[in-house]
């Protein structure tokens, strides 16, 4: 069964050369679709053709009235009665490949296809009674004014017949394009492999085949991360390109000293009960295998001690065995050296030292490319958290690493460090 279009329009010619040419041609030949076009003036309300008229409450432009427009629609659903009634408009759904895919699933499944009218408009607006009562899908092409509804058509009809079985000379060609899996695609080479200097990248000549692939998606994610964040992140979050992390070797260090203070002064913040609870919670939650905390000052590192062995081997440890679970995690030092000296010994590697900070800057890494690092590295990783107003600039100096801050949709940003730190911690390891 062909997927019908059927076109309501005051430029019916408009289609003529569309029809001919092309793919669609010959998914027409083939009856794959079909495309009829309406003259939407048969449907006038007077003699001179007249389907618009001036809006109410004033304004500039005229209107689609709603006479011609439901009759025509009428007219076209008594030949497609299970169409859906389509209508271009600004407000309307964003038109994407993903859409595309939606709409073209009954092909998919050989059931009775969804048949299109599609009502295309030449004027400032449409009344609204039309798409509240007559139209199924409002669709927008993006954030830009077209002068009717025929272009948008052409490209609905394109992007849907494409996908069709037997359309397209190579089926396998959809899998790699644009917009599959939410990536851009990868840039295309052919011959010859030098033009005026300008060469083909060398592994594309090597022969190499999972080398190749390897590039592409390499490429295919550099380039949709610059060039549509949108469209990456949605890649990210479909989990088709989150990688699982296995690497058990990932430790967490609350640092103390040095830190900055509100003015930018360095200092030596104060160690809370309530920091070594929560981040030590979040810790055991994602399996981190160890939460340091860096403190200079011998007394308040003994008061850490002292909160460690209430839930460790006291009266806590009974009445709360899960706080005493993820308490068991802790471990108390005076400075940074010796967490690194720490994991060196238990590890046999020095640990790739991470940094978090609430402010932004050009050499930061993204938690989606950090995760992909720490699921393919053995080393063991370090994730530095500052207190106080942040770590200070020599401690951000050890990192190989700084990830991007974190930041909500307003101007404050004053999180907590145990709040940051499960944050970072479900996106680097949830």
């Amino acid at each position: 069964m062909p997927i019908n279009f059927q076109i309501l329009t005051i430029f019916p010619e408009l289609f003529e050369p569309f029809k001919k040419f092309g793919l669609i041609s010959r998914a027409i030949n083939e009856n794959k679709i079909k495309i009829e076009t309406t003259q939407l003036r048969d449907f006038a309300i007077n003699t001179h053709g007249q389907i618009d008229d001036t809006p109410y409450g004033g304004g500039s432009g005229m209107i689609l009235r709603i006479e011609p427009a439901v009759t025509a629609i009428k007219y076209a659903k008594k030949k497609l009665p299970n169409a859906k009634i389509v209508l271009f408009s600004p407000r309307g759904k964003t038109f994407n490949q993903e859409l595309v895919k939606k709409l073209e699933l009954t092909q998919a499944s050989k059931e009775q296809n969804t048949d299109f009218i599609i009502l295309c408009t030449r004027y400032e607006g449409v009344d609204e009674r039309i798409i509240q009562h007559y139209v199924d899908l409002e669709i927008s092409l993006g954030d830009y004014i077209l002068m009717g509804g025929e272009v948008p058509a052409m490209a609905f009809m394109e992007s849907i017949c494409r996908l069709l079985p037997g359309v397209l000379g190579n089926p396998e060609s959809i899998k790699n394009e644009s917009f599959e899996n939410y990536l851009l695609e990868y840039p295309q080479y052919t011959k010859p492999n030098v033009y005026e200097g300008l060469s083909v990248p060398t592994v594309l000549l090597s022969g190499n085949h999972q080398e190749i692939q390897n590039w592409q998606k390499e490429q295919a994610l550099k380039i949709t991360q610059e060039r549509r964040p949108d469209l990456y992140q949605k890649a990210i979050h479909s989990k088709q390109l989150v990688p699982k992390v296995n690497n058990p070797n990932i430790s967490l260090a609350l640092i103390h000293y040095p830190v900055l203070g509100k003015n930018g002064e360095i200092i030596t913040s104060s160690i809370t009960n309530i920091d070594l609870h929560d981040v030590a919670r979040s810790c055991k939650t994602f399996d981190v295998d160890a939460l340091y905390i860096v403190h200079p000052t011998k007394i308040l590192r003994r008061l850490s001690e002292k909160i460690f062995e209430h839930w460790n081997t006291g009266y806590g440890s009974t009445y709360n065995p899960n706080r005493k679970e993820a308490l068991a995690l802790l471990k108390i030092l005076p400075t940074i050296e010796d967490v690194i000296l720490d994991l060196r010994n238990r590890n046999g590697k020095t640990p790739i030292i991470v940094t978090t900070s609430a402010r932004s800057g050009s050499d930061t890494i993204s938690y989606e490319n950090l995760r992909e690092i720490i699921a393919e590295t053995d080393h063991p990783f370090l994730i530095l958290f500052g207190t106080g107003w942040g770590l200070a600039n020599e401690v951000m100096e050890l990192a190989k690493y700084r990830l991007d801050p974190i930041l909500g949709c307003g101007r404050y940003n004053h999180l907590s460090v145990r709040s940051a730190a499960a944050i970072i911690l479900d996106r680097l390891l949830g």
